[in-house]
């Protein structure tokens, strides 16, 4: 029985060094009839479209950029070429990997397989109490099980520590929700956006904060406006309009009156003149503080 058990262990690791070199020699003829048809195209065309080689552009070259200041658009393209250059060495050791993992699958496989003949094998001679006795203590030896080759990845951390910063603005006054600064990476834009952080504020307070934006955007508006009459442009602020209001009360309907324009021009206008204008400057003042329904 011991000759028996032996003789299957041989013959098991036998079949397993003969399937491991035949898968080898297969991988080996397939990565061949890949590869010769694309040299031959290669080597037929190679005249015609002779490929440009990629600029060896790292991740570092463009800190360094990013370090003496140089202009965003020399920064941008330092960052696509490096990109470009780690996409082509990723897709090379993807390639790679990939053979490798035939070859790691296949001796895997063989493991597990002579791992369960030496259980089975071991099994059968712990249940026969007389073979159990004849095998004194020589059992065959269990192999390592190989785990397969790790995909290959692009750590993106140096690729996103290259990105422009965007500081996204966020009208803090009329927030709702409570959040801490937070940063979003664009990968499509190479961009890095930083939020700021934002408090909860109540409807009652957003209300009062945009009635006096209003207010003070009025103001401004009535402050900045002018009026034109016969050709001349006045100056139609509320200081203006007072102004206005006092020379029409003293003045007579045949005087006219020294008067500086919204452009610093000095001219004589006519009580009607300044009527009109004071007049202009109510109404387009009325528009302003209360809105048309």
């Amino acid at each position: 029985m011991e000759l028996n058990d032996q003789s299957s262990a041989n013959k098991a690791d036998i079949a397993a060094s003969t399937s491991e070199q035949a898968v080898v020699v297969e991988a080996a003829e397939a990565t061949a009839q890949y590869v010769s048809p694309l040299d031959s195209a290669n080597s037929r065309d190679e005249s015609e479209n002779e490929e440009v080689p990629l600029a060896q552009v790292t991740y570092e070259n463009v800190l360094t950029k990013m370090a003496l200041r140089h202009p965003q658009s020399q920064i941008d393209n330092a960052l696509k070429q490096a990109i470009a250059y780690e996409q082509a060495k990723h897709v090379a050791a993807y390639q790679q990997w990939e053979l490798e993992v035939v070859i790691a699958q296949a001796k895997r496989d063989d493991a597990l397989a002579h791992n369960a003949t030496i259980t089975a094998a071991e099994s059968m001679a712990e249940s026969t109490a007389e073979s159990s006795a004849e095998n004194n203590g020589v059992e065959a030896a269990l192999v390592e099980v190989p785990e397969l080759p790790q995909q290959p990845r692009i750590d993106m951390t140096l690729r996103r520590s290259c990105y422009r910063t965007e500081y996204v603005e966020v009208d803090l006054e009329l927030t709702t929700q409570t959040q801490v600064q937070r940063k979003e990476y664009d990968d499509e834009a190479h961009v890095l956006r930083i939020y700021p952080a934002t408090q909860a504020h109540s409807a009652e307070y957003i209300a009062q904060v945009q009635r006096a934006r209003f207010k003070a955007s009025r103001a401004l508006k009535v402050a900045q406006q002018t009026v034109i009459v016969e050709g001349m442009e006045f100056d139609a602020d509320e200081m203006s309009q007072q102004r206005m209001a006092r020379a029409l009360l003293l003045m007579e309907d045949a005087h006219t009156t020294r008067w500086v324009l919204a452009n610093n021009d000095v001219v004589q206008v006519s009580k009607k003149q300044l009527f009109d204008a004071c007049k202009l400057a109510g109404e387009q003042q009325s528009a302003l503080w209360v809105p048309a329904s």
